[in-house]
């Protein structure tokens, strides 16, 4: 006979592991294997109830011997899968019960071939026990699973004694079941035991994980020369990088853990803070000027890029900030705007100068080349040949002079912007043939030939300004040519684009001086130069005057092998 108090015990033992190994599961967040054995003890109730409640003098009924082979089957089936998947193994709960079923068809068969009740069944599950204990002393040599698989072991052996007990008739069961009421505790005990040492070796893995990935992020971030700041949703700084701190030194505090109103100042922080308010309400990013003045009095600025770090449901739980420190950038713009004035304030100053020298300087001039022509004409009476060769020397020497100081007014126009051109539609050939009648004195006393291919063309240019180009290109060819050499003019127009063309036979130029030459003041070697020498105005201002046209110039040129030079202009 059976107590029934020891029976309900016996029952009740495997139900309270079973609520244990749930509350594990859905309470802190255990493993699939814990649903393994839930399921295992849940089962276990039924054949304790079956054997102390049931009196059979003889044959159990079909429909009982199915439930106690079945539900012993299962337990042990699931229990060795929980321990196979908390060691590693990747079982599957479908398939564990359908282990479950065919071990318990097979065992049904056995039992019926041999005639025994619950030996077979309990002998399998006995295999099962001593299977999942082995498995637990092996995978992990600690006292913990030794211990626990020691009891599992015990456990198999008990089922074995207890198929022993339950082949005789009338054999008193009330020890078995004692004993598995202490076996299926401390089965409960130590499974759970293993549940929290694990909980406990995931935490610490998962914190040291964190450690790292922190002390990894603290280093990527200290090797950034920005500032780089992470702030929560209270708005306290829970990272930053070596940056910041080198910046945040004049306060002499750590900013981790504290506002930057706890750092700064409410004063200070003000706006900085209300904007942070405005991205985490947002969640849009924001780049800003931030600027606040240091302990020490000197002013601190920088530009800011302000990122909201938001959940995967979207709500934003901290702002990341990178930043770069500009206040250098600041003092030397400042800088430079106070030199961009001084320089406005002189330039103005030489504009105002040269004008007022140019009015100067012509005034004397004219009359010295008017009355330099009247002498040589003999307007002031006969002069010697050594008086009318003076006479022409004073008006070349003025003339020269004159046109040096138009040069220099033009370049000053063309550098402030106040040349204002005229664009209409004009004959480029009268243009030419202007050019060529001022440039044409200047050759026939150097002996070189002038040769004017006409182009048949109207453009849309400023009538003086091209006329300029022309005269300032041929007399730049003129002076630089060989004696009885050459110089060409023409045009041509193809897609759109005038092209004029200036060629010499001169002494031409070499690369660097062909860059150099639209520079103003810029000469060529002197050694060549010096018997023409000018001020080195006339290609800078052709330069000039031709991208005020939306053109541009180009100079190809070789030592000793003459120069072409081409003007680009639109049609």
């Amino acid at each position: 006979m059976v107590i029934p108090t020891i029976a309900v015990l016996a029952a009740a033992a495997p139900l309270i592991v079973a609520l244990a190994c749930l509350f594990a599961y859905r309470k802190l967040g255990g493993g699939r294997h814990l649903l393994f054995w839930a399921i295992a003890h849940a089962g276990l109730p039924i054949p304790f109830f079956i054997v102390g409640f049931s009196d059979w003098p003889g044959e159990p009924g079909l429909a009982l011997k199915i439930v106690a082979v079945g539900t012993i089957l299962l337990s042990a089936v699931m229990l060795a899968s929980g321990i196979r998947v908390q060691t590693g193994r990747g079982d599957r709960l479908e398939v564990a019960l359908a282990v479950a079923v065919a071990l318990t068809v097979c065992t049904l068969l056995v039992q019926h071939i041999t005639g025994f009740t619950f030996a077979v069944p309990t002998v399998v599950g006995a295999i099962c026990l001593l299977y999942a204990g082995a498995l637990l002393m092996i995978h992990r040599q600690t006292l913990l699973y030794f211990l626990t698989g020691g009891v599992l072991l015990a456990r198999g052996c008990m089922a074995v004694y207890y198929a022993a007990s339950l082949s005789e008739l009338g054999a008193e069961l009330n020890g078995p079941l004692a004993g598995s009421i202490f076996a299926n505790l401390l089965t409960g005990l130590g499974l759970m035991l293993i549940e929290f040492d694990n909980a406990r070796q995931r935490e610490h893995s998962t914190r040291e994980d964190e450690q790292e990935t922190r002390k990894f992020l603290q280093t990527l971030m200290d090797a950034m020369p920005a500032t780089m700041t992470y702030k929560d949703s209270h708005l306290r700084y829970r990272l930053a990088n070596r940056a910041v701190r080198e910046l945040l030194k004049p306060f002499n505090t750590d900013p981790i853990g504290k506002t930057w109103a706890e750092i700064a100042g409410h004063e200070a922080a003000a706006v900085v803070e209300q904007q942070d308010r405005a991205i985490m309400a947002s969640g849009e990013p924001l780049h800003m000027e931030q600027g606040w003045t240091g302990p020490d009095g000197k002013p601190i600025i920088v530009w800011a890029l302000k990122v909201p770090l938001k959940e995967a449901d979207g709500r934003v739980i901290g702002i990341i900030t990178c930043g770069v420190d500009i206040t250098r950038l600041k003092e030397t713009e400042a800088q430079l705007i106070e030199q961009r004035e001084a320089a406005e304030t002189a330039s103005r100053a030489k504009t105002a100068f040269l004008a007022n020298m140019s009015h100067e300087l012509r005034t004397p001039l004219n009359a010295i080349i008017g009355f330099a022509e009247m002498m040589a004409v003999g307007y002031t009476g006969p002069l010697t040949p050594r008086q009318q060769d003076y006479a022409v020397n004073i008006r070349q020497s003025g003339e020269h002079l004159l046109r040096l100081v138009n040069d220099i007014l033009d370049l000053s126009r063309l550098e402030n912007g106040r040349l204002e051109l005229s664009i209409a539609s004009c004959d480029f050939d009268a243009l030419a043939h202007r050019a060529l009648a001022m440039v044409e004195p200047q050759a026939r006393e150097a002996g070189i030939r002038l040769a004017f291919t006409p182009a048949r063309l109207k453009i849309r240019a400023d009538e003086r300004a091209l006329v300029q180009i022309m005269v300032n290109l041929l007399g730049n060819a003129v002076k630089f040519n060989r004696p009885e050499g050459s110089v060409s003019l023409r045009a041509e127009e193809k897609d759109g684009v005038l092209c004029v063309l200036v060629e010499d036979t001169g002494i031409g130029m070499s690369d660097a001086e062909s860059h150099a030459a639209t520079q103003p003041f810029h000469r060529i070697d002197a050694y060549r130069a010096r018997a023409n020498s000018g001020a080195g105005l006339g290609l800078s201002i052709c330069r000039s005057l031709v991208e005020l046209h939306g053109g541009r110039l180009e100079i190809h040129s070789r030592p000793g092998a003459g120069t072409r030079v081409e003007v680009l202009l639109p049609a």
